[in-house]
């Protein structure tokens, strides 16, 4: 067992990176060539992608905010995983039942694309080092954070998601089992 502890009100420094996709179009074609058309993008999302090294290799990464009804039929052919951290922290993670959770609630039906960078391109690269599509974490907004793991380490970057008048959440790579976590945060009052 750990102690997490989240920092918030940190802004983590910015490192050199290819430019995002200036159009959501631009965006919606990534995702498509990357993951497949069974994903699409949410309308009017506050925050729709958000950029930082999740892995901790020194390569920049990117979380896209997606919808889908059918994450795990197209992970074979474009070579994501599909995990579930949430239900997972609570000992029930298997995708293959838990991708039918939230099919019925469009607004906890968001899904997190997560692409992890190769070389000189990061999460540009036409071949990632890694992609994840997490399903059924709740959240109604996302944003880069930091997180101290253990005291003589520095923080690592996480995704912070926050379920509106909730509570707080963080998803991070957990870099000696590789997997994703998901960390319970504080209440919002």
């Amino acid at each position: 067992m750990f102690t997490a502890i989240l920092l918030i009100g940190q802004s983590p420094a910015p490192a050199p990176a290819a430019p995002s996709p200036s159009s959501p179009v631009e965006l919606a074609a990534m995702v498509k060539q990357q993951f497949g058309s069974t994903f699409t993008l949410p309308q009017g999302y506050p925050t729709p992608l958000i950029t930082a090294d999740f892995d901790g290799d020194g390569i920049e990464d990117v979380a896209i905010v997606a919808d889908s009804k059918e994450p795990m039929p197209d992970s074979y052919s474009f070579k994501y995983t599909v995990i579930d951290p949430y239900n997972s922290y609570f000992g029930f993670g298997n995708p293959a039942i838990t991708s039918n959770f939230n099919t019925s609630d469009p607004k906890r039906n968001h899904v997190l694309l997560v692409i992890f960078g190769a070389g000189a391109d990061a999460w540009h690269a036409p071949t990632p080092k890694a992609k994840f599509a997490m399903i059924n974490v709740p959240f109604d907004s996302i944003e880069v954070g930091r997180m101290l793991i253990k005291k003589n380490k520095p923080p690592i970057f996480v995704i912070k998601t926050r379920e509106s008048q909730i509570m707080d959440s963080a998803v991070f790579w957990d870099v000696k089992k590789k997997r994703w976590k998901w960390e319970p945060g504080n209440a919002v009052n």
